[in-house]
């Protein structure tokens, strides 16, 4: 997918210029893109309906023929592709994602691959860091084992429309035959889960419960991650067992400005306290910082497995990737939602406590924890603090019995 690197440098150019293409499309209701059978805009896939390609099988039959408009959506349907064309020889998938997002799609990975053992899987990683895409997604891939192969490209986000992201890099390694599939998925208040999004998007039948995340570990833990082992080992005795702390958020650029008196609060409580959040008492025996430079983010998920195995567990972490890695291994957690997002219960699992100055209709009440006003300081006008005595109230209230 290419872009007019011109037009997209500039933020007012490219909203002007992606309204007067939307609103083309909107007048020239007759024009109608022809697709492939494989993947449609904004139109599901329906279970035996009649298949018959009319288009060429060239190359430009393996990808996606057009960028997408604003809150557009595309359907695949790789079945269709195979009773089509006998030529397909695998799938290249194309990842501009977080890592909590990639999270997110692993269920749907795992049914996708179950329903397709005979095609191989290559993944295709954005390079860089930006808004949309972090490059260590290829790292959680390379321990995938759906995947045969993963490759990395350069990539540009788009400024206005995130599932336009530049992937035309990503080409350069796609073989001949591959169907070139980037990752979608849709956040919005009317959608159910984003885990059961992308499973109506790959036209795979939705569980009736929203599976966890899928995470997958080397047999041994190594290296640095073993160091932090034997030090959480040496100092986890005679505790009530361990809080796990992530307390910032790329997403929404914040940082919990009250570290060390939570994580001091907690330790009186007879809690060890561990954090991949700067700014606790490292002074403090019973609190472990964890260096993310030392450690790879995968190893800190397998740390906590195992850790898991031998001592009492929680988290509390702000609305970021471990609510995501939270529920993937099973862990009780105290999220502290530090702004209002109506879209939130796309993100949410059951093992999840939320904290909230305001009550989500498309929640369960019972998982979610009101937090007065007196509870908290502004932080700016959208993003709250919750402050540290009330945070470790609510977590011994559902926690510490």
């Amino acid at each position: 997918m290419k872009h007019t690197p011109w037009i997209y440098s500039f933020r007012p150019l490219c909203v002007a210029y992606e309204t007067l293409r939307w609103l083309w499309h909107k007048i020239c209701f007759f024009i109608h893109t022809h697709t492939p059978v494989w993947y449609r805009f904004d139109q599901k896939h329906q279970p035996g309906e009649p298949v018959q390609e009319d288009l060429p099988l060239d190359k430009n039959w393996y990808r996606i023929c057009r960028p997408l408009y604003r809150r557009e959506h595309v359907y695949y349907d790789l079945t269709k592709a195979l009773q089509v064309n006998p030529q397909v020889k695998g799938v290249a998938l194309i990842f501009f994602m977080g890592i909590g997002d990639y999270l997110y799609t692993t269920p749907m990975l795992a049914a996708l691959k179950q329903k397709y053992q005979d095609l191989p899987f290559y993944a295709y990683v954005g390079a860089q860091f930006d808004r949309n895409n972090s490059p260590l997604v290829g790292k959680l891939l390379e321990e995938n084992p759906h995947f045969e192969k993963v490759f990395y490209f350069n990539g540009t986000r788009h400024p206005l429309i995130w599932k336009n992201y530049d992937y035309s890099d990503a080409f350069k390694d796609i073989p001949a035959g591959f169907l070139a599939v980037p990752v979608y998925y849709d956040y919005g208040v009317q959608v159910k889960h984003r885990v059961t999004n992308l499973f109506e998007t790959f036209s795979l039948p939705v569980p009736a419960e929203v599976p966890p995340p899928q995470m997958y570990f080397p047999q041994t833990v190594a290296g640095a991650a073993a160091d932090y082992l034997a030090q959480v080992r040496q100092r986890a005795g005679g505790k009530k067992g361990i809080v796990f702390l992530q307390l910032d958020s790329r997403g929404s650029n914040y940082v919990y400005p009250h570290m060390k008196a939570l994580s001091e609060g907690l330790i009186k409580e007879g809690y060890l306290v561990m954090s991949v959040t700067k700014g606790g008492p490292v002074e403090n025996p019973d609190y472990l910082e964890i260096d993310i430079k030392k450690l790879a983010i995968n190893q800190t998920w397998q740390l906590l497995a195992v850790l898991k195995a031998e001592y009492p567990l929680y988290v509390i972490a702000v609305n970021s990737v471990f609510w995501a890695a939270s529920a993937g291994l099973g862990l009780p957690n105290l999220g502290l939602q530090h702004w209002i997002d109506k879209k939130v219960h796309n993100l949410w699992y059951p093992n999840i406590e939320i904290v909230t100055d305001y009550i989500y209709p498309l929640l369960p009440r019972e998982k979610q924890i009101f937090a007065p006003a007196e509870s908290y300081t502004r932080h700016n006008r959208k993003i709250i603090d919750y402050k540290p005595d009330w945070v470790i109230k609510w977590f011994k209230e559902k926690f510490d019995k």
